[in-house]
């Protein structure tokens, strides 16, 4: 998704072991994702890539957020889910094993 800010916020409340509940943001810059390896390739060969933001949702224990091409990946956890997190968690396992199939996610602000 595109960066919500003209200046991205840097390492703040990181972690790398996230818990249940954590929803973490990530920015990657060209370096380290966007990358023709990671199927990131511009058209003309000549376009600088831009940032890659990511925001990701943990219901599961035991992550690691680990690259093996890069190490350690902090991610900023900026929120927490307090409620519904067994619906979510049974919903994106569901995805997980059946596929996408034209679902979305919308942060906001309850």
């Amino acid at each position: 998704m595109p960066a919500f800010a003209p200046t991205e916020p840097g390492a703040e409340n990181t972690t790398v072991t996230p818990i249940p509940g954590d929803v973490c943001y990530f920015t990657f810059n060209a370096d380290i994702l966007q990358t023709p390896s990671h199927g990131y390739e511009s058209d003309d060969g000549l376009t600088e890539p831009k940032p890659i933001i990511d925001l990701a949702v943990f219901y599961g224990r035991n992550n690691l957020l680990f690259n093996g091409d890069v190490g350690w990946v902090p991610g900023n956890v900026f929120a927490t889910i307090e409620e519904g997190l067994d619906e979510m968690a049974r919903a994106c396992q569901d995805i997980w094993m059946g596929g996408a199939r034209g679902e979305t996610l919308t942060y906001s602000r309850a």
